[in-house]
């Protein structure tokens, strides 16, 4: 480690230690030798320290501790971890400032380890976002979820129903994107999708995106089992079957699909779902109505 990050992790140490409750006689030694090696940018060896003192008596209830011990797990991260989604040095690092922030009573550190948490949420939210797939889709509500606690930790005002709100839809619509790719081999992602729009609905129920996406995956549910899961040789009490549950799908995306419209009446995506749902309703006036509302809305533009 060069000697310009040796003074930068200083100046970030010794900023939050202005209250004089480090390196004195009564701090634990092992929090004092952290510290010095800290300095020194030996973290290794700072590792070591907090870790024999986190293991002492009082260490639970001394913010100075937590608060060394973040530091110390944080700069392992950086130093070992920066690239690993799910690194260990950085959970430790973001439950030892969260209970610092906790119980501390120096305003001068709590502003640091605040400013701390806001980093490691910051790292978060990324990882979150970068394994946001099909293959990766649970680290990253678990990233975000850590993302979550880290900013109510720094910032227990903060709306993290806005935050909430745009991930869950952008987790549902990798969902949806996934199962409309292939029906059959994905028809998990139907489900899932279901689910995290549902949840989003939980959250705010008047989201135009959770409430359009609701109405289009019921309606292209029942087009599919109309085209693609009736065969030529099956009965007629099975096609029967298979008409009733498209029908009962059309139902389930209709309330969805007209509180979109009644959120956002000139999109056009709307009207053409719902042309299309009161369409396979067989309320062809409906239909016709949304379709001449689309025709007009083409024209104005």
């Amino acid at each position: 480690m060069n000697k310009r990050k040796h003074i930068r992790i200083f100046l970030a140490l010794a900023l939050a230690m202005l209250s004089g409750v480090l390196l004195n006689a009564q701090t634990s030694m092992h929090v004092n030798a952290a510290f010095m090696y800290l300095q020194q940018g030996q973290i290794d060896s700072a590792k070591k320290e907090i870790d024999l003192r986190m293991k002492e008596p009082g260490a639970a209830n001394d913010p100075d501790s937590w608060y060394i011990n973040g530091f110390v797990y944080k700069e392992l991260y950086k130093k070992y971890e920066n690239t690993n989604v799910e690194s260990p040095y950085r959970i430790v690092a973001k439950d030892a400032f969260i209970k610092s922030i906790g119980i501390d009573t120096s305003k001068v550190r709590i502003q640091a380890t605040r400013d701390n948490l806001r980093y490691l949420g910051s790292r978060f939210y990324n990882d979150a976002a970068q394994t946001l797939d099909t293959l990766n889709y649970k680290k990253s509500t678990i990233n975000y979820n850590y993302y979550r606690e880290c900013t109510l930790a720094a910032e227990p005002n903060f709306n993290i129903k806005t935050k909430d709100v745009e991930y869950y839809n952008a987790l549902g619509t990798m969902f949806n994107t996934a199962y409309t790719a292939d029906k059959k081999a994905n028809i998990k992602y139907f489900d899932l999708a279901r689910d995290t729009y549902l949840k989003v609905l939980t959250i705010d129920p008047n989201d135009y995106k959770a409430n359009f996406n609701m109405g289009l995956l019921y309606w292209n549910k029942g087009v599919d089992v109309i085209y693609n899961d009736i065969n030529l040789d099956d009965s007629i009490d099975v096609v029967f079957d298979m008409q009733d549950r498209s029908v009962e799908m059309f139902k389930q995306s209709l309330p969805y699909a007209e509180k979109a419209y009644l959120m956002e009446p000139k999109r056009e995506e709307t009207l053409i779902v719902l042309s299309g749902i009161y369409y396979s309703l067989n309320d062809f006036q409906k239909s016709q109505m949304f379709q001449q509302m689309l025709e007009d809305l083409r024209k104005q533009k």
